[in-house]
This record gives structure tokens, sequence and C-alpha cells, in this order.
């Protein structure tokens, strides 16, 4: 049996008898890019000291979570990419206060149907043409990204506005963080993009690296120029900065307030989590930090009553 996939199962069952409780202790809403980093650790905590803790989960997106975070409505946000200036003014307004906890590297990858091998890679000027929303009804066939490419239609796929790796993605490549071309083919999941990239012969689109660990789907990793040669999308890569346009921190960000709750709660899955966030990482494809900087974010946290077990 896969033991990912069984873990993931074991966390969906355990939520899902939870999701409708009334007031939850742990409430936890943001990245859909890390929705099987944090029901894995869910799954774990809730079969060793957190059993009896209800929790309600939603991943709909960075930008989604972070406004729920600053309107009241969560305690703790997985986000793919930094808190925006709009979300930063919401909270401010609302005077919550929050924790903004790095919990590791992650590399946005293109990846384009297998058919498409003959590109040999993309530079970013290539991936402006092909993403930019200007492009819209514009750039329509692969010949007029590279004059050397096949004159055949060009399919783009994307994740939605609501996705932190969308807007990472955008800011990078052309500029404009959280649009689309209105005539892409938008999904609100990275495992949807990459079932569409794969089922596409002319498709091309872009994922998280974690989104790659666990999928069947059949799609081409396309290595890009950042005007050194080509680069994959790797730990290594991540790591030596030669991958740097389009590698990114994620981050937790968790409500101050939940954090000083009586009950303890939130402090507890979170100190928790930073113990363990290095392997979990690791596990889902992403690249850990060190254990310096999990160490570091486990001393900003308040005190807790209690030892762990």
């Amino acid at each position: 049996m896969n033991f990912r996939r069984c873990a993931r199962a074991i966390g969906f069952s355990v939520l899902a008898g939870l999701s409708g409780a009334a007031h939850a202790d742990l409430k936890i809403a943001g990245s859909d890019t890390l929705e099987a980093f944090m029901q894995n650790a869910l799954s774990q905590f809730k079969r060793s000291e957190g059993a009896s803790i209800p929790v309600t989960t939603s991943f709909k997106g960075s930008s989604a979570g972070l406004r729920d975070l600053c309107e009241g409505r969560t305690a703790i946000v997985p986000a793919s990419s930094r808190i925006d200036s709009e979300n930063q003014r919401r909270c401010d307004t609302a005077k919550i206060g929050y924790m903004e906890l790095p919990i590791a590297f992650d590399a946005i990858v293109v990846i384009a149907n297998p058919a498409r091998a003959a590109l040999g890679e993309l530079n970013l000027d290539e991936l402006k043409a092909i993403f930019h929303p200007n492009s819209a009804g514009k750039v329509l066939r692969w010949r007029q990204v590279r004059a050397s490419l096949a004159d055949t239609p060009l399919s783009v796929v994307s994740l939605d506005t609501k996705s932190g790796t969308n807007a990472f993605f955008g800011g990078k490549v052309h500029g404009l963080a959280g649009f689309v071309r209105s005539d892409a083919k938008v999904s609100s999941q990275h495992a949807d993009t990459l079932r569409m990239v794969a089922a596409d012969p002319n498709a091309i689109g872009f994922v998280s690296m974690g989104a790659l660990a666990d999928s069947r789907a059949e799609v081409w990793k396309v290595p890009t120029n950042f005007g050194n040669g080509p680069v994959m999308p790797s730990r290594e890569a991540v790591l030596n900065d030669s991958y740097a346009p389009l590698s990114r921190l994620m981050y937790l960000y968790v409500s101050k307030a939940a954090l000083a709750e009586k009950d303890g709660h939130t402090l507890q899955f979170v100190a928790w989590l930073m113990e363990r966030a290095g392997r979990l990482a690791s596990y889902e494809g992403f690249v850990r930090l060190t254990e310096a900087n999990y160490q570091d974010n486990l001393r900003k946290l308040p005190a807790r009553n209690s030892t762990k077990p």
C-alpha cells in the first residue's frame, strides 16, 4: 500500500468527522499547495497528543486563508506566498496580530504535455509571452513563442487568482501577480492542473514542486533558462539559488490571540509541527529548512505550560 496515500486518507477521514464542529479548537485555512503537508501533519498529530482536539480545515488558497485570518475566522494559515499588502491592511485595521513562521522552500515547476518535449527549454521572455494576461487572444500558437517550434495550437493552463502560487509565478514571470489569461483553462487545484496538462498534447502550465511528489499524471518538467543555461527544478537548484527566480519560502501564519488562548491547543499544535516540519516538508516533496530555522520558530512562540510527551 502507498504509505503517503494511506496517511492522507486517515487525515481526511478524521477531519471530515470533525469539520461540522460549531466551535473548533484548531481552525486552519489556506494554501492548497500545502494541503497534503498539513493533512499529513494533522493525521499524525491526531494519532499522538492531539486526539481529543477538534479541527476544521479549508484549503482554498493562500489569499483566502489570509483574509480569514485578518477577519478573525481562522487561527492558522499555511501560505505558499508571503502575506500581501491588502491582507496586511485588513489585519492592521482589525488589530489582529500574527506570527510569520517559515516552514519550507518550494519551487514552481513549468510543466508541459510530453508531446512538447521538442521545446528543449524555455526562457523567461518565452514564459512571459505564454502566460502574460495581455497574450490572451494574441499568442495562440507555439510558433508565436519561438519561430522554430511547430505551428500547433497553444493551450495555457493556470491556477486561479486565489492561488498564492499563481500570484508568485505571475509576479516573477510577467509582473502581474494574481492575474490570469482570460483564455486560459483555469483550475483551483494543482492536481487538476496536472491532469489537464497531461490530457492535452498542446498544453503548458505550472505547479508547485510538492504537487509532483505523489502525482501519477504524465507531464514533462520544462527546464527553465534564467540567463545562465537551462535549470531543472530540484532540491539542489533551490538551495544553490540557480532556480532562484522561481523558488520561494512558504509560511505558517498564526494568530497571536489564538496562541494565547487558555486551552493552549493552537500553541500545542504549532509547536508540535515546528518540531517535525523539516521531515514532513521533505516527505511532501518540498525542501526543508535547517534545524536552526525551525528552532528559531520555536523560540518565537510563547512558552508552553506543559512539556511535550
